[in-house]
């Protein structure tokens, strides 16, 4: 990495670690980008070169917390894993990072629900959900009836409303319910009404 994009990559950090602190100060719609620039000590077209959109942030960290998850989940031994055991696993592994750092969560949580409101982002769905599906579909573990995508919806809803109700917890107390056992809880309930009965074989859909 050159001088160049080491200083590039120093203002993206000062951008973003202002970003947060003002968003978990003051709430995501609240902050504007003149704010952040100030709390940056940075001019506004530095961080709107950086950053054009406040929403961008949110991406920037999505994209850290997907590939501190990839990172997490080691890979081949994941992928070589039985349908189910990956989606068990994808959950766990999201429900530490949530327990690791629960201000970032709820920055990235509200962030989007606001986002969500100007109907210009689509509900965030785990693409690693859905190619899990469909493993476990071919390979007869699970109904096709139901489409991967549709599926994916279903548990990518599920852990943001499980995500929610526990930021909501985690305001209140210091020892909110664990949030794993919630997610695998919601999980098994789920895969229960879509794996195929033991013995029998998987209708071609």
């Amino acid at each position: 990495m050159g001088r160049r994009e080491r200083q590039r990559q120093r203002i993206r950090s000062a951008i973003l670690d202002a970003a947060l602190e003002l968003f978990a100060e003051q709430g995501y719609a609240a902050t504007t980008i003149d704010q952040i620039a100030e709390r940056a000590d940075l001019a506004r077209r530095t961080v709107f070169n950086h950053f054009p959109r406040k929403r961008d942030m949110l991406d920037a960290w999505r994209v850290e917390r997907r590939d501190l998850v990839a990172a997490r989940l080691g890979g081949g031994g994941v992928r070589r894993a039985p349908a189910r055991r990956q989606l068990e696993l994808q959950m766990e592994v999201l429900a530490k990072v949530n327990e690791e750092n629960p201000r970032m969560a709820r920055v990235l949580s509200l962030g989007w629900l606001s986002e969500l409101g100007t109907l210009e982002s689509p509900f965030p769905v785990f693409e690693s959900f859905r190619d899990s599906v469909r493993l476990g579909q071919e390979n007869g573990d699970f109904r096709p009836s139901v489409t991967p995508e549709t599926v994916a919806e279903i548990l990518s809803a599920v852990y943001t409303e499980t995500l929610h109700r526990w930021l909501q917890a985690h305001q209140h107390t210091d020892q909110p319910f664990p949030l794993g056992p919630a997610l695998r809880a919601k999980l098994a309930l789920l895969l229960d009404g879509l794996a195929v009965p033991s013995g029998l074989t998987a209708p071609q859909a």
